[in-house]
């Protein structure tokens, strides 16, 4: 298999899910800035943007909900995802869901501010209310990792899954967008475990996004 990925965005997501499953695989690298394997990945996607997943035949998958699934089913003894029909694997998705539809959404106007809006004034308004919201959607996380006897090491407890995959990506941009995380104290114990598992500091490095 081979996934096309951007250092750092919401595909190093499906990069973190591959290197957990054990799965053989090639990590392909696309940077728009250098022109590296641009040409190539819009060849797979017409739309030119990341994740791409080729499979063995050739076939390729988009969307970092669909790959992330797809991988995890092809191991399943990796327990990134619990078996069809439990009560756990909807939950898994659930969260899966929470991450691409809500929380990514969320952070999204952060990246454009300065090529959509020239007002500095607009700017700094426009990123106050996502940035509100951003937060709304942390706490929410922050919450739920809190909650029980103890709190939770991951989304579904003791269990990494590929909803955690996705998650301590996105979470992990607020950094690199300055905001405030010091309310959320689960939630940054939760990225700080999930950046030392092996895996991720294999992708992380991989990357280029290590300190």
């Amino acid at each position: 298999m081979k996934l096309y990925y951007s250092a750092g965005s919401c595909s190093t997501s499906c990069h973190i899910g591959l290197e957990e499953s054990g799965l053989p695989y090639q990590a392909i690298e696309v940077d728009w800035d250098q022109n590296k394997n641009v040409a190539e990945l819009e060849k797979l996607n017409s739309l030119g943007v990341v994740p791409v997943l080729v499979n063995n035949e050739g076939r390729t998958l988009t969307q970092n909900e669909a790959i992330l699934q797809h991988v995890a089913d092809l191991n399943p003894k990796s327990g990134l995802l619990a078996p069809v029909g439990t009560w756990e694997r909807a939950q898994t998705l659930a969260w899966l869901s929470f991450v691409a539809a809500d929380l990514h959404k969320a952070y999204s106007p952060l990246f454009g501010l300065d090529r959509v809006y020239k007002s500095d004034t607009t700017k700094a308004e426009v990123r106050a209310f996502v940035t509100d919201n951003v937060q709304k959607h942390l706490a929410h996380v922050n919450a739920h990792l809190a909650a029980d006897q103890g709190g939770r090491d991951y989304l579904m407890g003791k269990q990494f899954t590929v909803a955690d995959c996705y998650l301590f990506v996105v979470a992990s941009w607020s950094k690199w967008l300055s905001l405030d995380m010091s309310a959320h104290s689960s939630l940054n114990a939760y990225l700080a475990r999930v950046a030392a598992r092996p895996a991720v500091q294999r992708v992380l490095k991989a990357e280029g996004l290590l300190e």
